[in-house]
C-alpha cells in the first residue's frame, strides 16, 4: 500500500469491538481510542524481542525497525507481515510462551 492510500483509509478495523458486536472482546468502559492504544501496547510487548516498535498514526500504524526502516500498515493484522520483512528472524505472534506472558500482564 502506498503512503497516501494508507493515510486516507478510514474504515474501522475488524478487531474494533466498540460499536461492533461482531468484533473481538475489549475492556469495559474503554473508548475506541483507548482500546486501540491498549492493543498497540500489547503488540509492542511482542515486537520488543526484535527491537521493533509500533506507533499509532490514527487511521494507520507505523512499524519502526532497529535499522531505521519504517513501514506504514493499515491494520494490526498487517503488522506481522511487515515485521517479518523487517526482521532477520521470523516473528510468531502466536508463540505459546509469548501469549502466556501477555495473559499474565493483561490480567
Amino acid at each position: 500500500m502506498c503512503g497516501a492510500c494508507a493515510v486516507l483509509n478510514n474504515a474501522p478495523d475488524w478487531a474494533d469491538r466498540v460499536g461492533n458486536p461482531e468484533g473481538i472482546g475489549h475492556g469495559h468502559n474503554l473508548t475506541r481510542g483507548a482500546e486501540r492504544q491498549r492493543r498497540v501496547s500489547l503488540v509492542n510487548l511482542l515486537l520488543a524481542t526484535q527491537r521493533m516498535k509500533l506507533f499509532d498514526l490514527g487511521n494507520n500504524f507505523s512499524l519502526h525497525a532497529p535499522t531505521g526502516r519504517v513501514d506504514i500498515v493499515a491494520t494490526l493484522a498487517h503488522v506481522w507481515a511487515a515485521a517479518d520483512r523487517q526482521s532477520s528472524e521470523p516473528l510468531d505472534p502466536l508463540d505459546a510462551r509469548q501469549l502466556e506472558a501477555l495473559e499474565r500482564i493483561d490480567s
